[in-house]
Formats: structure tokens, C-alpha cells, sequence
């Protein structure tokens, strides 16, 4: 899932859309790139100025602690402001923008830790608190959006000196000042901030729905459970009236949907998880809609499409459907094969089958895959512990990327899960994360990274958290956690986004720090780091058999490769779907869209399952929120992942010299150039679709991430 991304404007992207989504060594360094003193001292008066030190970075916090903290920080930002608008004579960019930056950098604290808490937290006390100070700082962020004073005293900063960075940062933040409507009539003004300010709520309503939406089936006896693994059983144990509970989180429906022999469990199974927020959210999305619809007008835009694609990569709506359109085209034929294999398999159960439902996908799939390629996902997942992956992983991307990890330890964090890690580039101290990665009541219910502070060079480092569902050691008599390896995958992918956050937390501006490229390159640096999943040079550096210690077979990952041909075509097919689904939401009059059955045409038109009656994906699919009309992104960066990693393909997939100059040429760079320069300099030319429709036709990432991407799009607002 993609970590919770900076949308359009300065302010209320870097707070609404980022936070209702998405330490340091010092204080102000004392010289900007661009060689502008930028001590601290000399620029803001001493009741402005502000230890952003990680010891002065509070973790755990009652709701009491919480709200003083963000208003405190909203307090710091408004001070900001006005330091910045009394400023007289000329505007420069020690007198002007460090002032703004530094003001950005409150408000995404304010919002940021709120945000992360009210999704995570076990107190639904500090949860509402959150969400209510997450809601403040979006406030703030659209009204300084909107402040014509603030806007033409940052227009009015001298770039004469400044390097290209700052140049690229201040046209950028320029740029989303007019897209938020600073330059349209005050009524506009106004009503572009009301609404701003009723979206972002419908946004905390719409991820509370889906948070707290847990279901479950009951079943009568364990015969029904035929199919699945004994540890799945052992954890499933009959109540004290005898029945056994099984409900809609991923530790349970994932392998239900993949083992389980009993077709009416899964079809049950399967009708709760996809009527998760029903129908509360059917409400909140018709709401959304109006409201998007209506800003968008305000702001000379034909829909809300439109807008929010109009400083993307592709551009335009338009452009997105004709994209959309391309890749339903490219997988035609692997999707009509996949389809054809699947049912072939069902027949041998059900003579005279027609078509295999969306219900039954995971099944076959897994019985192809074991069938006709030889790869049984249930003695993988035995190669697969948790606490081996997890360390596998960072010592993985610690060689890959020459950086280090030290846990932290006696800091009061949230629960007892979470983790907390500091990295570091030999001396360099590079940023601090978070692993909240177990599932438990009221918690974000998918994957993701959040954002908790943004890493400004010399300023603060970025810090981050990575929240998941895995399976937890903790819950087994022996410790024992084996995950499935599309959750291995999935692992590598939410890693993905931590690394780009700590690695462009270097810039000099909020503007360009951290994962604020084009939200359509997003996604590219984490679907990069799942190909190094499915190779086994990389898997057998900790892929060991849970009881053997034996290192995984290179026979089961030769098949495993194999089978990932398998189930490509369809999985991208229907991942076309969700992408239609986003766009054909956003890209007309509310009034022209009927939710459910435009959910049904449009599956009938781009995916091989047909809509199951009576569910309802489009109250869950979380992303019809956070991304809105652009989920086509996610396929949008496979493409270019698939042609950067090209590169590794023909140098050694762990070849240090590669990934340090993908290190340095795309992650470090942040937002601080357009991402196709980013990718264009990493490869040598501009990059192209002829490596992603190779991989489709021909070979690649093994097709556990087909179900995987279905997880993943119904749970989250943007990671």
C-alpha cells in the first residue's frame, strides 16, 4: 500500500489529503544549500524558535497530552505566519521562505503524529482526540492555502541566488498556492475552505467505517476448516458454545480464501469482508463525490478527475483512462489464458462450470499453481517465520543500500507490538522508524507506511512508522509466526516506502522532502523492492524452514518463479478494474453516477470475476478516499518499476554499486526534481512500457501478489 502521500497544495496537501491519508541532530543549520545563513537565531525570534530534536519527540501520549502537543504546534505555525507577513522591505529567502518553511513543518507535525495515532492507538479516548486535531491542522494548512498575503509574499522572494532546488521548490509551492484557488474571488475562497474542511472529516468518517468494520462467519465444527494449515486451526479454536469464529482480517481471510475446501466458507467469508463499512460508507462516498465535485468546479476545472490528475505524471483524466485502456489491452491474452486455466481446474470439481467467481479465484489459483507448476504455497510459507523475515529484510536492504539499523529501546510507544529503529549511513543518522506490524481491535486494518514527522537536512530527521496486519509470534505457543509469501511480499513493499521516506528526508525544503515526488511515481520504489523476493540468491539469505533450520530449496523458488506466470493476466486485469472503478467515480457529474451499478458495468467491462450479489467492495476499497480518481497509479509505477529494475536485472540483482546509485539518483532525490528526470537519470533514457508488457507476456513477479493487490486495495486511504 502506498505511505500517505502529499496531494496538491502546499498546505492543505502537505496536511488534508497528506494527513487524512500519508529528531535531528540540531537545531537550523547554519547555511542552506543555496548558501543563505539559515541560523535559527539570526531569522526567528527567540519565542518562535523550536528543538526538533528526536529527545524532545514524544511517542505514547494520553488525549490530554496529545491535544496540547498539537495545538502547540499549530500555535508555533500561526506565530510563523505573522512573523513572515510583518516582514518589510525585500523578501528573501532567509526573511521569507525559511520563515514558511518552518511553518510547514509545524503543521505537519501537528497533523502527522495525529494522524498516525488515530489510526493505531488503543485508546479510542487519544483516537478521537486525533482525528480532532488531525481535522485542526488541515484547517490551518487550507486557510494559509487560500491566504493571498501569504501567497505574494512568497511570490515576492528574491531567487536571484538560489540554486535549482529551491528554485523547483518555491515554483512548486506556487504552483499548488493556484490550485488550491488562492487566486480566485474571497467567496470562492471560502467555500474552497469549508469544503476542504468537510472533506477532511468525511475522510476521517470513511477510515473509521472501514477501521471498525471487522466481520466474521461462524462455523460449526472444524471439518469445515478442511483445507487449512494446523496452525491455522490451533488458533481457531471452538468457543465455549462450540462454534468457531473466523473473521474478515488478513490473518484469517487470506488463507480461508486460499485453502479452504469448503466453498460455502469461503463464499460466506468472503460476502463480509467485501460488505466491510456497509453501509455506512456507500453514504460517506456520495457525500465525498458531491463535495470533490463542487471544489472542482469552484476552481475552473470540468471534475474532480481532472483536477487532482492535473500535476500528475500522466496529466490529465483523459490520459488516465487511455493508460488504463493500454494495460487492459496489453493483458488481454495472458488474462484470457489465466481465466481459461482457472476454469479448466474447477471443472475437474464441477462438471459444466461456466466461470470461476471472485470468491474463487484464491482457491484455484493455488491449486494451478500447485497442480501444473509444482509450488505448494503451504510448504513455502513454512521457510517464511515472521521474525526471519522481518530480520532477513533489514539485513537485506542494510547491505544493499550501505546503512545500519539499531533498535531503540526505553521509549514509551503506543503498545507493546511496536518497535522502534534508528538508521544510520556509518555516522550519519538518518531518520527513526516505527514497526506497528500485528493486527488487534481498532487499528488500521491493512499496510502501510505513515508518515510522523518529514526530514528536513540539518533540521530534524524523518521519522516514520510502518503499520500491518502479519501474523504475530506472540499468539503461538512457540513463537512461531509463518506468513504466507504474499505477505512476504507485501512486507518488502510497505519497506519500500519507509526506505524512500528516510532517504529523501535530506532536502533542504518541506517541499520537496520525503516521498513528495508526483503521487503517480509513488508507488515505483516499493513494487522495486518486491522483485527482490523471488529471487533466491536474496531468499536464501534468510528463508529457513521454521522446525529444519533448513534454507529454502532452490527447486521451490525456481517454481515459485514459474508459477508467478500464472495468474499475471488476470490479477492485472482485474487490478484495471479498481483503476476504472477510481477514475469513472470522480471523472463525471456526481448525479451521473448510480455507485453500485456503475461498480458492476464496470467490473463486467474490465475484470474476469463478476460482481457477487449482495457485497459491496466499493464501501471498503479505501483508496476511492486517499487517491481518489488515481488508483491508476499503482499500475502507472509498475511500469516504470519494472524498467528500473531492468537495470538490476542485467547488473546482479544485489549489486551494491546499482542500488547505491538508485539510492542516490531516484530515493534521495525526493520531490526535488520531476520524478521522469529521477528515472530518466537512474536509467539512462526515458523510461518506457516495453519492460512491464515483457514481464506480463513473459515472466516475473510470482502471482501470490494478484490476491495480495486485492488485499491491498480494499484496505487503505492511500500506503
Amino acid at each position: 500500500m502506498s505511505p500517505r502521500s502529499k496531494v496538491v497544495v502546499p498546505l492543505a496537501v502537505i496536511v488534508a489529503a497528506l494527513l487524512a491519508t500519508a529528531g535531528c541532530q540540531g537545531l537550523l543549520g547554519s547555511e542552506s544549500s543555496s548558501g543563505v545563513l539559515l541560523s535559527q537565531s539570526r531569522i526567528l525570534p527567540p519565542s518562535l524558535q523550536w528543538d526538533w530534536s528526536l529527545e524532545n519527540m514524544p511517542y505514547d501520549r494520553s488525549a490530554d497530552q496529545l491535544q496540547a502537543d498539537a495545538e502547540e504546534h499549530l500555535s508555533y505555525a500561526r506565530g510563523l505566519r505573522d512573523t513572515l507577513l510583518a516582514v518589510e522591505g525585500p523578501r528573501t529567502l532567509g526573511n521569507t521562505w525559511v520563515v514558511y518553511d518552518e511553518m510547514l513543518m509545524h503543521i505537519d507535525s501537528a497533523g502527522q503524529e495525529s494522524g498516525l495515532l488515530a489510526n493505531v492507538h488503543p485508546s479510542e479516548a487519544v483516537r478521537d482526540v486525533a482525528e480532532e486535531m488531525e481535522a485542526a491542522a488541515s484547517r490551518l494548512g487550507t486557510e494559509l492555502s487560500l491566504s493571498v498575503d501569504l501567497y505574494e509574499a512568497v511570490a515576492a522572494v528574491d531567487l536571484s541566488d538560489a540554486d535549482d532546488v529551491t528554485r523547483f521548490a518555491v515554483e512548486k509551492a506556487l504552483r499548488d498556492f493556484r490550485l488550491s484557488g488562492v487566486d480566485q474571488p474571497e467567496e470562492v475562497r471560502d467555500r474552497v475552505a469549508a469544503l476542504s474542511d468537510e472533506i477532511t472529516m468525511l475522510g476521517q468518517d470513511w477510515s473509521r467505517n472501514i477501521n471498525d468494520g471487522k466481520r466474521e462467519i461462524v462455523i460449526d465444527s472444524v471439518d469445515q476448516l478442511a483445507g487449512l494449515t494446523d496452525d491455522f486451526i490451533a488458533n481457531h479454536p471452538p468457543g465455549d458454545d462450540g462454534k468457531i469464529r473466523i473473521d474478515t482480517t488478513y490473518p484469517d481471510y487470506g488463507p480461508v480464501m486460499k485453502y479452504g475446501t469448503d466453498p460455502d466458507v469461503r463464499r460466506r467469508l468472503y460476502v463480509e469482508y467485501n460488505n466491510r463499512a456497509f453501509p455506512e460508507n456507500l453514504d460517506v462516498l456520495r457525500t465525498v463525490l458531491e463535495k470533490r465535485y463542487e471544489y472542482a468546479q469552484l476552481l475552473g476545472f470540468d471534475h474532480y478527475a481532472d483536477y487532482v490528475t492535473s500535476n500528475k505524471m500522466i496529466g490529465s483524466a483523459a490520459a488516465a483512462h487511455e493508460f488504463i485502456e493500454k494495460v487492459k489491452v496489453a493483458a488481454a491474452a495472458a488474462a484470457e489464458r489465466d481465466a481459461a486455466m482457472l476454469l479448466a481446474r474447477k471443472r475437474q470439481d464441477m462438471p459444466g462450470a461456466t466461470a470461476v467467481a471472485d470468491w474463487e479465484k484464491g482457491y484455484y489459483g493455488n491449486l494451478v499453481r500447485a497442480e501444473q507448476f509444482n509450488f505448494d504455497a503451504k510448504e513455502a510459507r513454512k521457510y517464511f517465520d515472521f521474525e526471519d523475515v522481518q530480520r532477513g529484510l533489514m539485513e537485506l536492504t542494510a547491505a544493499m543500500f550501505d546503512i545500519r539499523y539499531e533498535q531503540v529501546d526505553g521509549l514509551d510507544l503506543w503498545h507493546e507490538d511496536v518497535t522502534a529503529w534508528d538508521v544510520f549511513d556509518d555516522d550519519t543518522h538518518l531518520g527513526r522508524f516505527f514497526l506497528d506490524l500485528h493486527p488487534r481491535d481498532n487499528k488500521y486494518s491493512h499496510a502501510a507506511q505513515f508518515g510522523y514527522r518529514e526530514g528536513v537536512i540539518h533540521r530534524r530527521v524523518p521519522v516514520a512508522a510502518l503499520v500491518c496486519n502479519f501474523p504475530n509470534p506472540r499468539d503461538s505457543g512457540d513463537g512461531v509466526a509463518l506468513m504466507e509469501h504474499g505477505q512476504v511480499s507485501t512486507f518488502f513493499h510497505e519497506f519500500g516506502h519507509l526506505l524512500h521516506t528516510i532517504f529523501a528526508g535530506r532536502q533542504p525544503w518541506m517541499e520537496v522532502a520525503g516521498i513528495s515526488t508526483e503521487w503517480d511515481f509513488v508507488e515505483a520504489p516499493s513494487q522495486m523492492l518486491e522483485e527482490w523476493c523471488f529471487d533466491y540468491e536474496t531468499l536464501s539469505l534468510f528463508a529457513r524452514h521454521y522446525e529444519t533450520g533448513e534454507t529454502i530449496p532452490r527447486e521451490m523458488v525456481a517454481n515459485l518463479k514459474r508459477a508467478g506466470d500464472f495468474g499475471k493476466g488476470t490479477g492485472t486485469a482485474h487490478q484495471t478494474f479498481y483503476g476504472a472503478l477510481s477514475l469513472n467515480y470522480y471523472n463525471r457529474p456526481p448525479s451521473e453516477v448510480d455507485l453500485v451499478p456503475l461498480m458492476v458495468e464496470l467490473r463486467e467491462r474490465y475484470s474476469p470475476y463478476a460482481h457477487v450479489d449482495g457485497t459491496h467492495f466499493n464501501a471498503s476499497f479505501g483508496h476511492l478516499f486517499g487517491y481518489s480518481a488515481i488508483y491508476y497509479t499503482y499500475k502507472w509505477s509498475e511500469v516504470i518499476a519494472k524498467d528500473m529494475f531492468s537495470r538490476f536485472e542485467d547488473e546482479g540483482i544485489l549489486n551494491r554499486r546499482t542500488a547505491r546509485e538508485y539510492r542516490e539518483r531516484v530515493l534521495e532525490a525526493g520531490g526535488s526534481r520531476p520524478a521522469a528526470d529521477l528515472v530518466e537519470e537512474f536509467l539512462g533514457r526515458p523510461y518506457a512500457f516495453d519492460a512491464f508488457e515483457r514481464w506480463l507476456n513473459a515472466g516475473g513477479t510470482a502471482d501470490d501478489s494478484a490476491m495480495n493487490a486485492d488485499l491491498e486495495s480494499m484496505g487503505s486511504v492511500g500506503g
